[in-house]
């Protein structure tokens, strides 16, 4: 059994479909959580063109958020064994020279020369099991983290996002004069998982982290920005920060990333992340660029992460764990069955990340 859908037109089937029992080379491994994203929403709703079915199928396999566990695998360099709780890598490597040496995520054909698991050309991980190469698949040494480990695709992604604030940051001095971050501001657009992820990582670099959307929040939402000592404001009635240092994208709203990128300090940077081709145009006007230029702001764009992103979103991942006095666990808000396809259609008003129990 699976959960399939048909880009770029969409839909979703929990249905059986054809599958292997053995592949050489191939590590065996049954999925334990999978999560749901906006992507996935996206795809299914037809709204995601890029995405297509593998070579041969008239389906694909939906899902690139996973923890799973290995059911059979042969001799491998990453000392994986049966029984051992992995993390799937999302996009698979081509043949540029970034993808040659572990770069996918900056991949400089993405178009032509990747595939990604789930979203185009290669099926994802919603099945009762799949194989996989042992160099895509990613340990999780503690088993108290399996349903945690379920965000390790999203945190990786936070993890690439800082890498790049980490080199355009170094182009100044960004720092203060007692050279930690304590005295900057971060605002995060958006109130979704990744928005809450980015905002535990901003909190390690001891920013004041802002969250911002044009709607009021429920109260789990707002408890968990407390908690994590953070604040929130709604755009459309509150003003927030008169200036920012580090302003980041998850909503993919460009009227929304316009109006803060009037507010970023000389010396700023703006990551975009969120994507919705479905979003209003913006216009962007001649006062718009001079301010941008005048103000040294870099603005870049920042999609998926490397294995070492995966590797160091798990790290967090525990850490936080243990110094949030458990409010990272809170971002999982709902659990799911694979039949439960509604869910995929319509998200839940207070969800944050909402999971498949296989």
């Amino acid at each position: 059994m699976a959960l399939t859908t048909s880009p770029p037109g969409g839909g979703i089937s929990y249905s059986r479909i054809t599958m292997a029992d053995h592949m050489d080379g191939k590590a065996k491994i049954r999925p334990v959580y999978t999560g749901i994203c906006g992507t996935d929403r996206a795809e299914i709703a037809g709204h995601l063109p890029f995405a297509y079915n593998p070579t041969g199928q008239n389906y694909m396999v939906i899902g690139h958020e996973a923890v799973c566990q290995v059911i059979d695998i042969g001799e491998n360099n990453s000392r994986i064994r049966p029984g051992d709780y992995v993390i799937p890598i999302v996009r698979r490597r081509g043949t540029c020279i970034n993808c040659r040496i572990g770069r996918q995520d900056n991949c400089s054909d993405a178009d032509n020369d990747i595939t990604e698991a789930g979203i185009r050309g290669a099926d994802g991980f919603n099945s009762e099991y799949f194989f996989d190469s042992p160099e895509n698949l990613i340990k999780v040494n503690d088993s108290s983290m399996v349903m945690l480990s379920t965000l390790t695709e999203p945190a990786k992604n936070v993890m690439k996002a800082f890498e790049i604030f980490n080199k355009l940051s170094a182009r100044s001095i960004f720092e203060s004069e007692d050279s930690t971050y304590t005295s900057k501001n971060c605002l995060i657009i958006g109130t979704g998982s990744e928005a809450f992820l980015y905002a535990f990582m901003a909190r390690e670099y001891g920013m004041t982290v802002y969250l911002t959307n044009r709607h009021r929040l429920l109260e789990e939402k707002m408890r968990i920005i407390e908690g994590i000592h953070c604040l929130f404001y709604n755009y459309l009635e509150e003003n927030g920060p008169d200036k920012i240092d580090l302003l980041i994208d998850t909503s993919g709203d460009p009227a929304a990333v316009m109006k803060f990128v009037g507010k970023l300090n000389y010396n700023g940077i703006a990551i975009l992340f969120g994507t919705n081709g479905a979003a209003p145009d913006s216009q962007l006007t001649g006062n718009d660029l001079n301010y941008i230029i005048e103000h040294n702001i870099a603005v870049s764009g920042s999609v998926d992460g490397s294995k070492k992103h995966y590797m160091d979103a798990i790290g967090y991942l525990e850490k936080w764990k243990y110094s949030s006095s458990g409010i990272i666990n809170k971002l999982i808000t709902g659990i799911y069955k694979p039949e439960d396809t509604e869910i995929f259609r319509a998200k839940p008003p207070e969800e944050i990340k909402s999971i498949i129990k296989w």
